[in-house]
């Protein structure tokens, strides 16, 4: 037994099985006759309707079925609920990142979770990820952006300030950066998460600005057991300065190049600003490669093709959440970044058209909403 309920509330136990997983089992059958007749069979097949609704989610259970009239079964997530004398004051930042992003998930789903104000429904996981573990007060609302993030906000704020480690954290995993030769350029590619992931992230930053803006997904990206690859693209960044065209079809083939000399058969690919045309280039030419492309911002055509104006738009879209001395070289690196180039991706720039395309905004995507 994991939890004895009360009135409305299920007794919560652990079922281990021989020879299979253990499985959490959510029963009311011990409740009044009132709640059994009336309330119990609708908040079994609510429950179960939401597991349902955010099935494949990372950080959510999945939903088993349903055992009787009085009670469901569902996955067991292993970790240690939020408590006080456990974890008060001890969760790094990343933590929190990483529930905003079960929390996005959820509401691309339709899904708005509603009971944060009980940490105990937020498991630590033993790798240090954040899970939900009870959809049971979660709701299919169409509510609007604005006021979802303002309440999802406002349950993070009191979590922040009774967990968040108080003193310093150490500094986001150091990328391993290489070069490498291929399609007729050379590229630097940065290395994040656990190498066995057999379907990274493929990360491209916008014009004029290095794949490092993505340092930030290094700590998401190692609870969560994926990796990520961030790719300077042409021209930018640590990789080679000549350059001569960035059509999206150059830099397409580029990009499929360079999955063929890391041997890397799909992708998902996170594209910002102007790096979503390539990337919508790439999973158009090479279908079977890119499972989603998420477009961070992405930049529509400028007929003016102005360098400055274009170094302009990424500077004022540089993530203000960016830790301060990352984002105080990688603006530098974008004042450094040579003129031609910009102007050469500015006539480039097109809004990507894709079946497979999602679009998000740099806060959601680095608080997690790229898992």
């Amino acid at each position: 037994m994991l939890n004895v309920g009360g009135f409305a509330n299920p007794d919560v136990l652990l079922v281990r099985r021989e020879g299979a997983p253990p499985v959490i089992v959510k029963d009311w059958s011990r409740r009044g006759a009132l709640a059994r007749a009336l309330l119990a069979p609708l908040l079994v097949s609510h429950e179960l309707a939401m597991l349902e609704r955010v099935a494949g989610l990372p950080g959510v259970p999945r939903g088993l079925g349903r055992i009787d009239r009085l009670a469901l079964a569902l996955e067991y997530l292993e970790g240690r609920p939020l408590r006080r004398r456990t974890h008060r004051r001890a969760l790094p930042a990343a933590f929190f990142a990483a529930l905003e992003g079960i929390l996005a998930g959820l509401a691309r789903r339709g899904v708005v979770y509603l009971d944060l104000r009980s940490p105990t429904n937020v498991l630590v996981t033993p790798g240090g990820a954040p899970a939900l573990v009870d959809l049971g007060s979660a709701l299919a609302l169409p509510l609007p952006r604005a006021l979802r993030a303002a309440l999802e906000r406002r349950a993070l704020a009191k979590l922040r300030a009774r967990f968040l480690g108080s003193q310093p954290e150490s500094p986001s995993p150091a990328p391993a950066a290489r070069e490498l030769k291929v399609g007729g350029t050379r590229l630097r590619v940065f290395d994040w998460g656990r190498p066995d992931d057999p379907l990274p992230l493929l990360c491209l930053p916008d014009a004029g600005l290095s794949a490092r803006v993505f340092e930030p997904l290094a700590e998401p990206a190692l609870a969560r057991g994926r990796r990520a690859l961030g790719v300077d693209l042409p021209g930018f960044g640590g990789s080679r300065r000549q350059v001569s065209d960035l059509g999206p079809a150059r830099v397409a083939a580029q990009l499929e190049s360079l999955l063929d000399a890391l041997r890397i058969a799909r992708v998902d690919v996170v594209a910002a600003g102007w790096a979503a045309a390539p990337a919508a280039e790439l999973a158009r030419r090479a279908p079977g490669r890119v499972r989603k492309l998420v477009a961070i911002e992405p930049v529509a055509p400028d007929p003016s093709a102005d360098a400055e104006r274009l170094r302009a738009r990424v500077a004022g879209a540089l993530p203000k959440s960016l830790p301060a001395q990352l984002y105080a070289e990688l603006a530098a690196e974008l004042a450094r970044a040579p003129a031609a180039n910009l102007a050469l991706a500015a006539r480039a720039a097109r809004v990507p058209t894709t079946p497979i395309g999602v679009t998000l905004g740099w806060d959601e995507a680095l608080a997690g909403g790229l898992f």
